[in-house]
């Protein structure tokens, strides 16, 4: 059973619920989900700098570089796809996930030459039958 798949599924649809359901402004309503975060965060910035993993320092300019890119390569994506979510519904944003591990599978099956069995294939199908049966209806309902 692909336990973790199913968890991450299940998380992020009840993620969107709720994001929803609650009629704020992406900016505010991403604050109020950062905020949420902090003191985890900063519980974690502690640990690294007590154990002395901390990278973040001028003898490293790169590495500094790209852990200061870190927090906008997070924030604008998910401020986009919120913003995204709130214009065009849950539904056709959710036929987009569809997109990326395709695209995934196209390029490890062709380029990286990964081993593809026939219940992986069927699987495949299966699910792009669903997709396809779901945009249908959705387009008809339109």
């Amino acid at each position: 059973m692909p336990w973790v798949g199913i968890i991450v599924g299940l998380s992020w649809g009840f993620y969107n619920l709720v994001r929803k359901k609650i009629n704020v402004d992406t900016d505010i309503g991403l604050l109020i989900e950062s905020l949420f975060i902090l003191p985890f965060a900063l519980i974690i910035f502690y640990f690294i700098v007590a154990n002395n993993f901390n990278d973040f320092s001028f003898s490293n300019i790169n590495l500094m570089f790209i852990i200061l890119l870190a927090g906008p390569m997070t924030v604008i994506p998910l401020f986009l796809y919120v913003r995204g979510v709130e214009l065009s519904g849950l539904g056709p944003s959710g036929m987009i996930f569809y997109i990326t591990p395709t695209l995934q599978f196209i390029l490890g099956f062709f380029y990286y030459n990964e081993n593809f069995s026939i219940s992986k294939f069927v699987s495949f199908i299966f699910i792009w039958i669903a997709v396809i049966i779901y945009l249908k209806d959705l387009y008809e309902t339109n």
